[in-house]
């Protein structure tokens, strides 16, 4: 690794503060183990703080994570304390945690990190904010010196009856003083040291402010035994790492598999399981830890069930608990600022100098005060600002992203992401029930003309919905199924297809025409196999006479219609607009022939050096009058879409390279946008800004302001999904409104 990567300022503080965090719950999770009763060799406390080393150095070494941190997991300890009492002995559930890592090994080479990518986004970033919430409210009762519970526990059901809520009432009624000063006073400073402020001090920049609130609160504690001794802390509610005092002393902290056992089945069934739920919450944390990540580094998910599993292998073989990578950690690394995976790898070190020399230091800190630091990680990943962002992106991905806070909140972490995933492919199937294909009604020659479009891909998932629609067609109507499109069409998809030509479309003398599309049947009538060329024969047709029911209509309410616009013209607005055939300028806002003056090009474009649309503009604005000029893009624009990558394209990339000067202008703010649709809906709304922008910066605008012409420059967005227009609320009225840069002096 090069000198300048090392990033020594930030990885060393960094480490320190993922290193506060690990250590507690390493214990936690390492003394929630020890409590079955009659088995042989239970694990010691140590097993806890072997998986956090392994899983820091070892891991943190082999792991393509840049900011992931490994360890001891909480939301094992189910599976643990079953598979202690199944097996009977602490070394034969040591040899399942290696045959569990070679598990996740092969699972690495077979390349099923890949199931990574089918988690929605909603449902983890519901696991953020539910882990958030989790961590504050089981952190309330350490902060007030109630230590019942172990720490680190995530379930909602605990071992000793109560639950997330009770616990925290419980803890009110056993309240310690001397916890309740530092815990308060430890949440304060943190909240200080957080300020943006406090944050360009110097002394912040080296060293955490998680560090200086720890070494405070061991401090106030001991000025309590000689000021307050009524509030000074006991050592049950410090940390309690076991003194190692020798060589010796640590070797026999550590346990060895028993290999006799490769013959009981148990043992390879909860290798499996491990290796199961392991590699599940590996892969959750991965995707949770890239979202936060500031640099938004994506993990190799391949590599990282292998180096969990190497990780594992080494664990069982000296005597540790499963390890997976883990959000809070990970996260507190984030918030520390940690730049890649040497803060993960140090704070494994900094763990095993705790058990060889820091034990008697280390045993000093108030749990209260590492309450108050993890309450802060929570609190950053359950942010008001995560809710906002989810509520405006819609119920489809509200209502997952709740219900998996929900759930994880009232069961646990696999069990509230199976729930928010449940209502994630509810909300899918839902779409995918609507959007597997097109409709489209026309009228030739009195006949109603149906053609439905197939999309690219149908499944038995589309089935219901294509006989929905097709039961629901009329007699003598001519249908038209367009496969041209498709490149898979499912059995039981073709199925519903094929048995409404054989039975349904025959009794209702409904004349079926198939494009593309091959029954498996030997059908002859009512069916015409036809080619695109001769289908848009017909609807070439059909314009023209559509064309005339269009004029009879009008001169059936008003015979004068035509012969007032062939007098002229006087619009109150100009158009500017998209030249997607999807966005027709009267008929989105109702308008009139004679109503509107339109300009339409690719993705709406206001360019300077555009004579066709300068000369519109100047027409519109000096001989027309108008009142308005509405720039209005729509989502889902193509040219601004083309724009957001580096394809060649054509021509056409001389004209959208216009468009990729509003992106390099707004760069930090849509690379901040996490989700690719929002994204992309953020750069149209971004591309009309800037185009009416754009046009006041006109000669022909200006002085027509100048002038004291009353003219309004408006920005919309028409979403083509739902055909309701977004007011993006900017109106431009004179020339005050631009930098002074830009305007003329007329």
């Amino acid at each position: 690794m090069k000198k300048n990567n090392l990033f020594l300022k930030e990885n060393l503080p960094s480490s320190l503060v993922v290193f506060l965090v690990a250590l507690p719950l390493c214990l936690g999770v390492g003394l929630a183990s020890t409590s079955v009763p009659g088995i042989n060799g239970l694990p010691n406390i140590f097993s806890g703080i072997i998986a956090g080393i392994i899983g820091g150095v070892v891991v943190g070494a082999l792991s393509g994570s840049r900011i992931g941190v490994s360890g001891p997991a909480a939301g094992l300890i189910t599976i643990i304390l079953g598979a202690l009492a199944t097996l009977g002995s602490f070394e034969a559930f040591l040899l399942a945690v290696i045959i569990g890592g070679v598990i996740q090994v092969i699972a690495g080479f077979l390349n099923l990190g890949i199931l990574a990518n089918y988690f929605p986004s909603a449902v983890i970033k519901g696991m953020l904010a539910a882990i958030g919430i989790t961590l504050i409210l089981k952190e309330i009762p350490h902060l007030v010196g109630y230590d019942a519970d172990f720490f680190g526990d995530e379930s909602f059901v605990q071992p000793d009856g109560h639950n997330t809520f009770s616990e925290i009432i419980y803890a009110f009624g056993s309240l310690q003083p001397g916890s309740i000063v530092i815990g308060a006073l430890s949440l304060g400073l943190l909240i200080l040291f957080d300020r943006p402020f406090m944050k360009k001090a110097k002394l912040f920049k080296l060293l955490p402010g998680a560090l200086f609130v720890v070494t405070i609160a061991m401090g106030i504690n001991g000025l309590f035994q000689f000021i307050l001794p009524a509030l000074t802390i006991s050592s049950e509610h410090l940390v309690q790492l076991p003194v190692v005092k020798s060589f010796n002393e640590f070797n026999a902290i550590l346990s060895f598999p028993d290999f006799t056992f490769l013959s009981n089945p148990n043992v390879y069934i909860i290798g499996g399981t491990l290796a199961l739920v392991g590699s599940l919450e590996t892969l959750l944390s991965v995707e949770a830890t890239d979202k936060i990540d500031p640099e938004k580094h994506h993990t190799p998910t391949n590599l990282e069930l292998k180096a969990q599993g190497v990780g594992n292998i080494l664990s069982g073989l000296v005597g540790g608990l499963p390890i997976t990578q883990v959000i809070v950690r990970s996260s507190a690394n984030v918030n520390a600022g940690g730049k890649n995976k040497l803060s993960t790898i140090f704070h494994g070190t900094w763990l095993l100098l705790a058990v060889l020399f820091l034990a008697p230091l280390l045993n000093k800190i108030p749990l209260a005060a590492l309450a108050a630091i993890l309450i802060m990680v929570g609190y950053k990943l359950s942010n008001a600002g995560l809710y906002k962002q989810q509520y405006k992106l819609g119920y489809e991905q509200f209502i997952p992203f709740m219900v998996t806070i929900t759930g994880v909140l009232l069961t646990d972490l696999l069990k509230g992401i199976a729930l928010g995933m449940g209502v994630a492919i509810f909300f899918i199937l839902r779409k995918n029930y609507k959007n597997n294909y097109t409709i489209k009604r026309h009228e030739y020659a009195g006949n109603a003309i149906v053609v439905m479009e197939l999309s690219e891909e149908l499944t038995y998932l589309n089935k219901a919905s294509i006989n929905e629609t097709l039961q629901k067609l009329k007699e003598n109507t001519k249908l038209v199924i367009d496969g041209s499109r498709c490149k898979s069409i499912d059995y039981d998809a073709l199925e519903i297809i094929e048995n409404f030509v054989l039975f349904d479309a025959i009794e209702k003398k409904i004349t079926v025409e198939l494009i593309d599309i091959q029954l498996t049947s030997n059908i002859k009538t009512p069916i015409s196999h036809s080619n695109p060329e001769k289908t848009m024969e017909t609807f070439y047709n059909q314009l023209l006479e559509n064309n005339k029911k269009w004029v009879d209509r009008h001169m059936e309410r008003d015979p004068e219609f035509f012969k007032r616009l062939s007098k002229g013209q006087n619009p109150p607005l100009l158009w500017i607009g998209c030249a997607d055939s999807r966005v027709p300028a009267n008929e989105i806002i109702g308008a009139q022939p004679g109503e509107v003056f339109v300009h339409r090009n690719i993705a709406n474009m206001v360019v300077h050096s555009d004579m066709n649309m300068l000369s519109v503009l100047d027409y519109a604005v000096n001989v027309l009058k108008v009142k308005h000029v509405i720039v209005c893009g729509h989502y889902g624009c193509g040219g601004v879409q083309a724009a957001m990558t580096n394809k060649h394209i054509g021509l056409i990339d001389n004209w959208i390279r216009h468009i990729k000067d509003t992106y390099r202008f707004h760069q930090q703010e849509l690379n901040a946008i996490e989700d690719e649709k929002q994204r992309f809906d953020r750069f149209v709304e971004l591309n009309v800004v800037e185009q009416v922008h754009d046009l006041a910066k006109t000669s022909i605008v200006q002085s027509a302001w100048e002038n004291g012409q009353d003219l309004h420059i408006h920005g919309w967005v028409y979403d083509v999904a739902d055909g309701l227009i977004n007011d993006l609320k900017i109106t431009l009225k004179n020339n005050e409104q631009l930098s002074e840069v830009y305007q003329l002096d007329l």
